[in-house]
């Protein structure tokens, strides 16, 4: 359906990479715009532009556990919610919110076979819960993104992979030619030093 397939990660990176320049702030507000005035065409062009994007993570929650139309279904499922929620999706949000939604689609659909995630819950794991309690988190989301950046490599590349693709760490460890304990280790010793970035900047930390 969507020409776009799980084993394509590396084609899913370079798309992601060069995402925020493709999509400008101005002609995601001029889509959003249009979206939320009932344009079919806007939405067919953000299917066109995000698909890549949205299957990349769909797959790497849902495969193998799950087949490939499960993906494509999880795919449509979020489409369909960006439709319906139009209204709510706020103007350089689009991508997080998609991220978010497809995310719990795919957790869902694992959920309704009785499959376990495999999946790490921690500060950084910012899209659970619903779609609308995911919009709420949007903000933290970019500045955990913000914190990521000053992450040297291949920290880096191994928190973009695991917790803006939700690729598991064995597929992060065989992509980068590390053992899967080596990416645990820095996943964690990287989550340690993302809280304290975010608790400097009024985040994580109990009144």
């Amino acid at each position: 359906m969507y020409g776009y397939r799980e084993n394509s990660f590396s084609c899913a990176s370079i798309y992601i990479s060069g995402l925020r320049n493709e999509v400008t702030c101005v002609n995601e507000t001029k889509l959003l715009r249009q979206l939320k005035r009932g344009s079919t065409a806007a939405l067919s062009e953000i299917i066109d532009l995000y698909t890549p994007y949205v299957y990349a993570i769909a797959s790497n929650v849902m495969r193998p556990m799950l087949p490939a139309e499960d993906v494509e279904e999880a795919v449509s499922d979020c489409f369909a919610a960006l439709w319906y929620n139009r209204d709510s999706v706020e103007p350089g949000k689009l991508k997080g919110y998609l991220a978010v939604v497809v995310r719990n689609k795919a957790l869902s659909a694992l959920r309704s076979k009785h499959i376990e995630s495999a999946l790490e819950d921690d500060i950084i794991d910012l899209a659970a819960g619903s779609p609308e309690e995911g919009i709420l988190t949007l903000e933290l989301r970019e500045l955990a993104r913000e914190a990521v950046d000053t992450l040297g490599e291949p920290d880096c590349e191994i928190f973009k992979r695991h917790y803006f693709l939700y690729q598991k760490t064995e597929d992060i460890a065989a992509a980068l030619g590390m053992n899967g304990a080596t990416v645990r280790t820095k996943l964690a010793r990287g989550r340690q030093r993302l809280k304290y970035y975010l608790e400097e900047r009024g985040y994580g930390n109990e009144a």
